[in-house]
């Protein structure tokens, strides 16, 4: 028999399958159980729906040598988030009561339960669905009945695991735990078997849990009550347009850059309708010259329709002074979107740049033999 091969590897294939789940559902707090080398956590921190982020493992270790892979880089600080994220890694058992992990929208253990023993197990299963209760749970497991087309090298898959079970077991489990914990179940799987072997059904079966109630204050607040055992290994907040500086930041970055554009249209504008005119006085028609219409210079780098052209004030020239107005800089859709509304693109933008006396126009002191650089 050949060895089975999975495209792509049956790790990502997990991943993908919770990955598909935040797509669907939204959740925008998320916890991995057991998470290992963060790679889970990885993918996820890039889904605009997640705002906490958690991550939880004994191995504190691993935890730091790879805490780098969820630090915000210099991008997310000129480039921030539209949504908040604060990304947390405690060191902790997965059989321990903690606070921290209540409220929790989905929870995934991905090939955890496998390595605990029997008793720990059941201490996990009171855990996570007794006392975290979190909306959802995803959880993956080897899946004993493939194990006929693996290499018999040992008697797991991994020298670490206390157990493997097979389809009709993983879902007696997962029924005894819906029936006492009020959650529904629906069994799924990644890695599928050769078209010849697909009575053995998945290579990694999976289980994801639905909660059927909502907890009452009460309850809640006394599981708030529990006195909080896990280690704090990193937090770190990224950047979020929700914070004011990082807003504030964006705004101008993106409106000055057009105020700086829609000026050097204009001035090219004007350069081009003298070239033009020089042309006419000496008889010379040079058909490779057009003469560009005012609102085509200044708004034919980035417009919404032509239509709303002409609603808009446009920039013009009063002596040797450009006046960029901010209603003109207010049609550009990414400023439109950052900003909300004028209102807010003048408080950004006042202090910052010279406004004129009602407040209505940027002011460019500039002169038309100005050397430009288009």
């Amino acid at each position: 028999m050949e060895p089975v091969r999975f495209s792509p590897p049956l790790s990502q294939q997990r991943y993908e399958f919770v990955i598909s789940f935040v797509n669907n559902y939204k959740p925008k707090k998320v916890a991995d159980l057991g998470c290992s080398e963060c790679s889970l956590l990885h993918r996820l921190k890039f889904w605009n729906c997640i705002e906490f982020l958690i991550g939880v493992d004994i191995d504190e270790e691993t935890l730091r040598r790879k805490m780098h892979t969820l630090t915000p880089l210099p991008t997310h600080y000129l480039e921030p988030m539209e949504r908040p994220l604060n990304v947390i890694l405690y060191k902790g058992s997965v059989c321990e009561k903690d606070p921290a992990l209540l409220g929790f929208d989905l929870i995934s253990c991905v090939e955890l339960i496998e390595h605990l023993e029997v008793d720990d197990l059941d201490k996990l299963e009171d855990v996570l669905f007794g006392f975290m209760a979190p909306k959802a749970a995803v959880i993956t497991t080897p899946n004993a009945d493939f194990n006929i087309l693996l290499p018999k090298t040992q008697k797991f898959r991994h020298p670490d695991h206390k157990f493997e079970w097979s389809r009709e077991e993983f879902h007696s489990w997962a029924l005894k735990v819906v029936k006492r914990y009020n959650y529904t179940v629906e069994f799924s799987g990644v890695g599928k078997p050769p078209p010849e072997y697909e009575d053995v059904g998945f290579c990694s079966q999976i289980a994801v849990f639905i909660k059927n109630y909502t907890e009452s204050e009460e309850l809640i607040n006394i599981k708030k009550q529990y006195k909080s055992i896990y280690k704090t290994v990193l937090h770190v907040v990224y950047p979020s347009l929700q914070e004011e500086k990082y807003l504030r930041n964006a705004v101008l970055n993106v409106a000055l850059l057009h105020a700086n554009r829609m000026k050097n249209s204009l001035l090219c504008y004007h350069k081009n309708k003298e070239e033009n005119k020089q042309d006419i006085t000496t008889g010379v028609t040079d058909h490779s010259k057009e003469t560009y219409t005012y609102s085509k210079w200044c708004f034919g780098l980035e417009t919404e329709t032509q239509s709303k052209e002409n609603e808009v004030a446009q920039p013009f020239i009063q002596g040797n002074t450009i006046h960029i107005p901010l209603e003109a800089l207010f049609t550009i859709s990414k400023v439109k979107k950052l900003c909300g509304t004028l209102d807010v693109l003048k408080n950004f933008i006042a202090g910052e740049v010279t406004l004129s006396a009602d407040g209505k126009t940027i002011m460019y002191p500039v002169y038309l033999d100005d050397v430009l650089e288009v």
